[in-house]
């Protein structure tokens, strides 16, 4: 198009393949191409799930002389373990049509190290802790949630370049700033689209910390006292299975001994980097073979040149738990619950769940003696969920019918049951607290809640929040 003297614009964005809160959701980063009277003149789409599909979405309205504002409004076949309710499609048409309409100004991820050359002023909207993963040399840094209160913190003679991850964040931000009288634009896809334009193909080389440079992999594995190769399948487990998999198989292993671990989430890729600096083993190997992630992991056999700063035990003594207040009984929130808290165990960090108001449902037992209630007790008891069994969902329940999908599509993609998440959590240690206020208010007894749950008041929670660094409310 350059070449023919076409003008165009482009979007860039990374949606799933399907709601994010069924298994198996995969990732797809698509681009469109439109002209100034935004009709559509191409378009790009990359993902291992459902990228064809919305290819021949985009195809058929371009057939049909479309423009990026019919994409706002095309209709899909719609169910939780195929689409979202809206459509990537749809989203893409939406981020065309606010350019279209002068809502935001965009730059490209080609622009972004011109700009850099001249000094320019970008602007990190994203939170503290996502800095570690990367951001744009020389960008300064306020949180959106911040933005309004540091406002007068930005110069307003010269242009502002906003960014977050993947462009949402980053637009909300330029739309503040644009109302505030600023010269804004938004980097369009996010740090995510500079960093997949900027990156090197190939497979990620990840060098042993005790090895030294070029050394092979058969020398690295001698380095260990008694290296015995493992294997270990976790394809088909979705996370944080394939994490869970490497702290149970290290635990068995002596120190110098040598794992590997074949996972099919791609997410692997990137949490075992984290979990082996996390956990002071060495990450020999982290590739992707076909639709496998494969990593090789040696445990300890630290040399003195090692640069770790410390283990997360060590972090932990230091205020690095996590806790939740688990507020919410629905399933969807429940299994989010305890698939942090598991991960969070299998990084090696203490973990706290203190279980009130409806959350209390969640560790109702199976069964258990009958209990005389009168009253508002007696009527709660009625009402309530029996146990996690029957706990409806936040959305879609359609009186009962959405738990029962949600549960078979979790069978169906090899995920555990929320009673056996449970079980995994007491057995890696998590500590469970029930607010006993909550329990006299609701009319739970104690003989109601399953083994291993202690009993304790808002100080209970409090006191291990003050311990954790990690502090959520779900």
């Amino acid at each position: 198009m350059k070449q023919a003297g076409i003008a165009y614009r482009v979007v860039h964005l990374h949606p799933n393949s399907h709601a994010g809160y069924y298994p198996g959701a995969a990732p797809i980063e698509l681009k469109v191409i439109y002209d100034d009277q935004g009709k559509i003149l191409g378009a790009q789409a990359i993902g291992t799930e459902g990228a064809d599909k919305r290819i021949d979405m985009i195809s058929a309205v371009m057939r049909l002389n479309g423009s990026v504002e019919d994409l706002q409004l095309i209709e899909v076949a719609y169910a939780p373990p195929y689409a979202s309710a809206k459509d990537p499609v749809n989203y893409a048409g939406y981020l065309a049509a606010d350019q279209r309409q002068g809502l935001v100004k965009t730059i490209e991820w080609h622009e972004v190290d011109a700009l850099i050359g001249k000094q320019a002023y970008f602007l990190d909207v994203r939170e503290s802790f996502e800095l570690a993963a990367g951001k744009i040399s020389g960008s300064h840094h306020i949180p959106r949630g911040e933005l309004r209160g540091r406002i007068e913190e930005l110069p307003k003679d010269q242009p502002i370049y906003v960014y977050c991850s993947v462009g949402l964040r980053g637009y909300n931000a330029a739309r503040i700033l644009a109302l505030n009288g600023f010269d804004v634009y938004n980097l369009d896809g996010g740090l995510k689209t500079y960093e997949q334009a900027n990156y090197e193909t190939g497979h990620m080389k990840v060098q042993p910390r005790t090895a030294d440079q070029g050394e092979s992999f058969s020398t690295m594995v001698q380095h260990g006292t008694q290296a015995a190769k493992i294997v270990v399948d976790a394809c088909g487990l979705q996370c944080p299975g394939p994490i869970l998999k490497v702290k149970q198989s290290m635990e068995k292993l002596n120190e110098g001994e040598v794992l590997q671990v074949q996972a099919s989430d791609f997410g692997f890729h990137k949490d075992i980097v984290a979990w082996a600096d996390a956990t002071g083993n060495q990450l020999l190997k982290n590739d992707i073979v076909g639709n496998k992630v494969v990593a090789t992991l040696m445990k300890g056999a630290k040399d003195s040149h090692d640069d770790a700063q410390q283990t997360l035990q060590t972090a932990s003594n230091n205020g690095g738990a996590t806790t939740m207040v688990v507020f919410d009984g629905d399933l969807d929130k429940a299994i989010a619950t305890f698939i942090i808290a598991t991960g969070a165990a299998a990084m090696g960090k203490p973990v706290t769940l203190f279980f009130t108001f409806w959350g209390l449902n969640i560790i109702k037992r199976q069964a258990h003696a009958k209990i005389s209630k009168s009253g508002t007790d007696k009527l709660f008891g009625m009402m309530l969920p029996k146990n996690a069994d029957h706990l409806p969902l936040s959305r879609m329940n359609m009186a009962g019918m959405g738990p029962k999908m949600i549960k078979k599509v979790m069978a169906d993609k090899n995920v555990d049951s929320l009673a056996v998440m449970i079980e995994r959590a007491k057995q890696l240690g998590v500590k469970m607290v029930a607010c006993t206020m909550s329990m006299e208010l609701m009319g739970v007894a104690r003989e109601e809640i399953i083994d291993g749950v202690e009993f304790g008041g808002v100080a209970s929670y409090l006191g291990e929040a003050a311990k954790s660094n990690v502090n959520l409310f779900i």
